[in-house]
């Protein structure tokens, strides 16, 4: 069965020009000559600073589990910060399949969203821990 499906990665150079290896492409478009094809680029976020994964990781995951702990389920700390990416409308990325008209859905991680992106995952965060398990997370400059 032949790979209907490849993901490419390439840089957008100084000039606004696309620079990518065009060997392993090439070599999948020979597999479908004729075929019809689209083509869709996403512009990768340049990530999160590391306080910022720290602050989420060191204390926004642990207080959460906490809460969770005294709500009355017990959650391991990577059991928590995946529940806390299920949560969060920010994590899911969904991409229509356009054979079937469904959507596929795929979990985010945390080392591919930029500092915008973990921050409004983070204040959706704050807001669920007050509401729902009546536990306040301080801002880092308040800790």
């Amino acid at each position: 069965m032949r790979k209907r499906e490849i993901t490419a990665t390439g840089m957008i150079n100084n000039n606004g020009g696309l620079q990518m290896y065009m060997g392993e492409l090439n070599q999948f478009f020979a597999m479908h000559k004729g075929s019809r094809i689209i083509a869709r680029f996403i512009v990768a976020s340049p990530g999160s600073s590391e306080a910022l994964k720290g602050y989420y990781f060191n204390y926004v995951v642990p207080t959460f589990r906490t809460g969770i702990w005294e709500a009355g389920e017990r959650l391991t700390e990577e059991q928590t910060e995946r529940r806390l990416r299920e949560l969060s409308p920010v994590m899911c990325e969904q991409i229509p399949n356009i054979e079937t008209g469904e959507y596929e859905t795929r979990l985010r991680k945390i080392p591919e969203l930029s500092n915008a992106e973990l921050i409004e995952h983070i204040e959706y965060l704050k807001q669920i821990a007050s509401e729902e398990y009546y536990i306040y997370i301080a801002d880092p400059n308040e800790i």
